[in-house]
């Protein structure tokens, strides 16, 4: 599923106009039209709307909702914010004058039958709902909004739509500063949402819908913007079917149908060399748990064999705590860390494995960056490297360039800011950009880690994941999910296949244990638990599709 920035989407719908000669009143028309329709599913017994309109194209389609929804038998309030006497133009005064002339000529009464349709076509019967307009356009016009906003049953809003860029100041943030405790309906994106970076500028409505019109886009899924829409319901308005190509789009996420269908089958007539070897270098001392729920993970995700190497002072734990995983020891001089010396083991373990995952527990140990010091550019290995491993990498950067095979980066803000030297806060804010960034810079995969993580790769491709929740914010979540990875890079996914799928399922597991524990009580093994039913609902999707 596409997701477009603004600036793409005023390509689309530039072309969609001039290129396909699309009148932007149609367009608009079927964007009302699909947002009565929410309206009408959610909120099916007419009563009291308030509807609030801008004086842009955004405002032009509230105006066009608060027509259908009086046609509807809704008692609209229409008020229209036009600060230093602006008015709707274009599209969006052409919806003003078409509404001004209902308000004037159906205000006592309509068509019956938009009522009762068995009475004959003709006749006309008084109506109890009504359509008024207002106008407010200082702050002393507030005083005529309390009672509307006081007497309103759900708002419709169309303040800004998604190409708001700078901080909502005057009557409009009043206005939404006052809206609250009720439920809103926002009209492509909540106001004040901005809408490629997800940002509050200044201030924004919370809405419990919000109706996004062709695609989503990138300030729905980034937050705060994601908190702010609430139900987010991606509606077609009869654009081209390849608009998002067409506008350079390269952002998208995934529905469970769609991850799917990137799963490989898995023929029967298999043995465990065709599920790939996965090796993982974790743990240290009171840092087992990462080694264990990293080798695990990667093992529930179906990798064929799954060798930890473990210090050899912990070795006897993990023999203990592990059963289908095999157990590796590396030489550690009883210290329970990484040493220098463990290198020619190392080497011995990696010989024969298709992946390695390395970081995860493994401690400050000056050993940990000796070995990572020789495992790039110098074996030929896909390799995932998370916690631990991506400080110490942190030193020198431009080790990763250096190796010739995948790298995967999974960071948290915090290891991505020593990592390339950005502000924490300038990545929470930016986070596309600074995944992309470092990928583009450093010839590899970036997965950013957070409440909506991102999968960037050099070639600017960038996924935004949508699954998951905030039970996952415990110790070793990112743990499982560097296994997950390392397991699906072991079955032959191509490195940024299988850094989004396991993403998404790492999220989708997460869900799982939710719905099972509740998000307070759940903890990292949960997830894994949860991972052999969240793929075998994908596989069961991919068969029904092929069936189909």
């Amino acid at each position: 599923m596409y997701v477009v920035t603004p600036s793409e989407m005023r390509k689309i719908d530039q072309r969609a106009i001039e290129e396909f000669q699309i009148p932007g009143i149609v367009l608009m028309e079927n964007a009302a039209l699909q947002t009565v329709q929410i309206i009408l599913k959610h909120y099916p017994i007419p009563s009291n709307v308030l509807v609030l309109a801008g004086c842009g194209n955004n405002g032009g389609d509230a105006l066009a909702v608060a027509r259908h929804l009086f046609l509807e038998g809704y008692h609209t309030e229409v008020v229209i914010v036009g600060e230093d006497g602006r008015r709707p133009k274009g599209d969006a005064d052409t919806n003003l004058k078409i509404l001004e002339s209902l308000h004037a000529n159906f205000l006592s009464e309509i068509p019956k039958e938009s009522l009762m349709s068995n009475t004959p076509q003709n006749s006309f019967v008084p109506h109890n709902n009504f359509l008024n307009i207002h106008w407010l356009q200082k702050g002393e016009d507030l005083n005529r909004f309390f009672p509307l906003l006081k007497d309103a049953d759900f708002v419709v809003e169309g303040f800004f739509g998604t190409g708001l860029d700078r901080p909502i100041t005057g009557l409009h943030k009043d206005i939404i500063d006052l809206v609250f405790s009720i439920p809103i309906i926002s009209i492509d994106i909540p106001s004040g949402i901005n809408g490629k970076t997800g940002q509050i500028m200044g201030t924004a409505f919370r809405a419990a819908h919000t109706v996004s019109y062709g695609y989503l886009k990138t300030g729905h899924l980034l937050y705060p913007g994601r908190e702010c829409s609430g139900e987010i319901h991606v509606v077609p308005i009869s654009l081209p079917a390849d608009s998002p190509q067409s506008a350079g789009g390269r952002q998208f996420t995934l529905t469970d149908r769609e991850t799917a269908q990137m799963l490989k089958p898995r023929p029967r007539n298999s043995h465990k060399g065709n599920f790939g070897k996965a090796a993982v270098i974790a743990g240290s001392t009171g840092l087992t748990g990462a080694a264990y729920l990293t080798s695990l993970a990667a093992q529930r995700t179906g990798a064929g064999l799954v060798t930890l190497g473990i210090p050899r002072s912990l070795n006897p734990v993990m023999e203990q705590k592990l059963t289908e995983v095999m157990t590796f020891p590396i030489e550690d001089r009883g210290e329970g860390q990484l040493v220098t010396e463990s290198l020619s083991v190392v080497t011995e373990l990696l010989k024969d494995k298709d992946v390695l995952a390395i970081g995860p527990g493994c401690g400050k140990s000056s050993g940990v960056f000796e070995i990572l010091w020789n495992i790039l550019g110098k074996i030929d290995i896909s390799i995932v490297i998370d916690a631990d491993g991506l400080n110490h990498i942190s030193k020198d950067m431009s080790l990763i360039k250096s190796h010739k095979a995948p790298v995967i980066l999974t960071p948290h803000p915090g290891e991505l800011s020593r990592m390339t030297g950005w502000a924490v806060e300038d990545i929470l804010d930016r986070p596309v950009e600074a995944a992309s960034r470092t990928a583009e810079e450093y010839a590899c995969i970036v997965l950013l880690k957070g409440a909506a993580s991102i999968v960037a790769e050099p070639r600017g491709r960038i996924y935004i994941n949508t699954s998951g929740n905030s039970g996952m914010a415990k110790g070793g979540s990112g743990d499982v999910l560097t296994g997950m990875i390392a397991s699906l890079l072991a079955q032959g996914y191509c490195p940024y296949e299988a850094a989004v799928l396991a993403c998404y399922t790492h999220g989708r597991a997460g869900d799982e244990a939710a719905e099972k524990l509740g998000e307070t009580g759940m903890i990292a093994k949960d997830i894994i638990e949860a991972i052999p039913e969240v793929f075998k609902r994908l596989y069961s999707y991919k068969s029904q599709n092929r069936n189909s």
